[in-house]
């Protein structure tokens, strides 16, 4: 395939998309997104892969919406952005609905728009570098894309409100501490780290079972108790007898790493 925003690179069961705008600090477009979820929708069906990971070419991760688009939109345009309002209202939901996980490697600028596509990622590592803001009330608008939704469950109300009401920037330090990213590395060893993530989970963890525990985490953040306790027993039934689990228990009894297969 061929992208003009965006690198996408498969190795070792690990597929990379890299936003590919750096003398743009990976401000986002439209173009950009449609480039990105061809490329989660080809290592989704791709089963030599076993996670994706997203980062930012050069000194940032993303900028924000690019400066064009933002100036076409307040004036009423009718570009992308504006003629598709319900596919930009939930345009980084399907990260949350892919049966891989997707691992953000954060570097630099990961602010607005940029921020609110961190949050879909299932797990966040950071550079020592980045810097992390809800921009947004500094610019004129209020959080958006589900950002006051998710930033609450993750790392508390408060907190969540005081970046959301703030807009201040939160260094990569804060961030763990918060709870906001699973890790802080060295700059120059950003990619290796999430990658190395990546192919973990690629190579020691069931297919099957990493699909259903995201699906289980994310539907379980918004029902209640009994029904999640319900949902957990049906599925460790039919995983009881998925081919999966008597791979592991070869494995164990065979005293070696499992074989899972991917197709």
């Amino acid at each position: 395939m061929d992208f003009s925003q965006i690198i996408y690179e498969k190795s070792g069961g690990a597929a990379t998309i890299t936003l590919n705008r750096p003398a743009r600090l990976n401000a986002f477009t439209w173009t950009m997104h449609r480039e990105m979820r061809a490329a989660i929708a080809d290592a989704e069906a791709d089963d030599s892969i076993g996670a994706i990971v997203v980062t930012g070419a050069g000194k940032s991760f993303c900028a924000g919406l690019d400066a064009d688009d933002l100036k076409t939109i307040s004036k009423g345009g009718k570009e992308a952005w504006a003629g598709m309002p319900e596919e930009r209202q939930a345009m980084f939901v399907y990260l949350t609905e892919l049966n891989k996980p997707v691992i953000g490697a954060l570097n630099g600028h990961c602010v607005g728009i940029g921020f609110s596509m961190a949050l879909y990622f299932d797990i966040r590592v950071a550079a020592e570098s980045a810097k992390m803001s809800m921009i947004f009330v500094r610019r004129g608008l209020a959080p958006e894309l589900g950002a006051s939704w998710l930033l609450p469950r993750m790392i508390g109300f408060a907190p969540a409100l005081e970046m959301g009401l703030s807009g201040r920037m939160v260094g990569a330090r804060e961030a763990l501490e918060l709870k906001l990213v699973n890790r802080v590395v060295p700059d120059h060893q950003l990619v290796a780290a999430a990658q190395a993530i990546a192919r973990d989970i690629a190579d020691n963890c069931s297919p099957l079972g990493v699909a259903q525990a995201k699906h289980l985490f994310y539907r379980h953040q918004v029902i209640d108790l009994r029904q999640a306790l319900a949902e957990n027993e049906a599925t460790t039934r039919r995983m009881s007898r998925s081919e999966d689990f008597k791979e592991a228990l070869r494995a164990l009894s065979e005293k070696r790493p499992p074989r899972f297969r991917r197709s």
